[in-house]
């Protein structure tokens, strides 16, 4: 279970002041640059699980792009990876959207965005359109009646992810702001070949170092999966699908043995993508003892710092962003939050043990076992864009 929320809140500046397949490696080069600098950032703290939602966060900020000029519209630009050709990025837009409207009986996908705007803002109409191109609701609010936008915004939310995130927002969080925008997503699904919970038993996690750091709840199953190794990035790499048709997955990515994840997520964000790819085998998939830990993470990130690190700074300015393209009003972003809810486990479907194949070949054979610092991205499978990625390195026993 995946559930995230983007709020992006706007205060006015002194006045003074689909067709061809898409690809998506420009957005999962911003999302895995994203997810470095976010850790980076988080470490300072002494944080060592994160989990985002990186295309919620692309979405929004591109849609910002088409409202922006000079500095701002470069640094945009430049750090979401956004083609030079405005009809390109909208058409990575509409992929993206499709995307986030898979649903089947095994796999539930549901993006929402909604754009608040203080009744006195006047947006300007090509703006409208723009969000409205790229599904996204206007409402007209009293923003600067901070408690019933924040009860709008909440039950906005409470929808949009079936109830997962109740009161998101407080009224003091939203106080003196023009516009609001908010984008949602929710994902839940199916493992192909679910774990057994009778098997799932507590064992130690380890650091890079390979330092008993604490305990988990790892789950176990043998089931077939792809599984390869990058030396380019410094780990091995499983892939566990999600649903009958397959269409999502999580990868987890295990550093080798010396290698951190600093490192790894290094790699991640400066190394080329055919590790997408190339790890898959072709023909039928050998099945793999996978041990894989049983978490719940919850994630609330304060976006600002670490979109800083990829180098747009001046949206962020009160004197010196430039979004003319949005409203008369000069605006610029004063809060960029993201919640992000994850839960695995092992339930899958009904027949869960029907997964589990002899107990007694468990040490024969190919063997992935995450028992130590990794990182996990959920991705569609025929695009391979990236929906969620995360670090787990904080173990608890869930």
């Amino acid at each position: 279970m995946f559930v995230t929320w983007t709020l992006l809140a706007f205060v006015s500046a002194a006045a003074a002041r689909s067709a061809s397949p898409i690809d998506f490696t420009p957005v999962n080069e911003f999302s895995l640059q994203l997810l470095e600098n976010t850790y980076a950032f988080q470490e300072n703290f002494g944080t060592k699980n994160i989990a985002l939602s990186p295309l919620s966060i692309w979405s929004i900020f591109s849609l910002l792009a088409e409202g922006s000029s000079g500095e701002t519209f470069s640094e945009l630009v430049s750090a979401l990876r956004l083609p030079k050709d405005l009809r390109k990025t909208q058409c990575l837009h509409s992929a993206a959207n499709d995307v986030l409207r898979s649903q089947y009986d095994d796999v539930i996908v549901k993006g929402q965005s909604a754009m608040f705007t203080e009744c006195s803002t006047k947006v300007h109409e090509e703006f409208c359109q723009s969000a409205l191109r790229y599904d996204t609701s206007i409402y007209s609010a009293e923003t600067q009646n901070a408690t019933e936008l924040a009860h709008d915004i909440n039950l906005f939310i409470c929808y949009s992810t079936d109830g997962r995130i109740l009161n998101a927002v407080k009224p003091q969080d939203l106080e003196n702001l023009q516009m609001v925008l908010i984008d949602a997503l929710y994902f839940k699904a199916n493992w192909t070949h679910p774990f057994d919970p009778t098997q799932t038993k507590v064992e130690a996690f380890y650091n890079s170092q390979g330092k008993t750091i604490g305990s988990v709840n790892m789950m176990y199953h043998k089931a077939p999966h792809q599984l390869g190794d990058s030396n380019e990035l410094g780990a091995e790499i499983l892939e566990m699908t999600y649903g009958k048709n397959e269409e999502f997955a999580m990868l987890i990515l295990l550093p080798y043995d010396g290698t951190s994840i600093k490192t790894l997520l290094n790699n991640l964000a400066t190394k080329s993508q055919n590790w997408m790819t190339t790890f898959r085998i072709e023909g039928s998939l050998p099945s793999i003892d996978t041990y894989i830990p049983r978490f719940r993470l919850s994630s609330r990130q304060d976006l600002i710092p670490p979109m800083m690190y990829t180098g747009i700074h001046s949206i962020f300015d009160r004197q010196r962003a430039k979004l003319p393209g949005i409203a008369d009003n000069p605006l610029y972003v004063t809060s960029s939050i993201q919640n992000v809810e994850v839960e695995v486990n092992e339930e899958g479907t009904v027949a869960a043990a029907a997964t589990v194949v002899g107990l007694e070949d468990r040490i024969l054979g190919q063997r992935f076992e995450a028992n130590k610092e990794f990182v996990f991205l959920i991705v569609q499978r025929s695009c391979n864009v990236i929906l969620f990625a995360g670090v787990y390195g904080e173990p608890s026993v869930v």
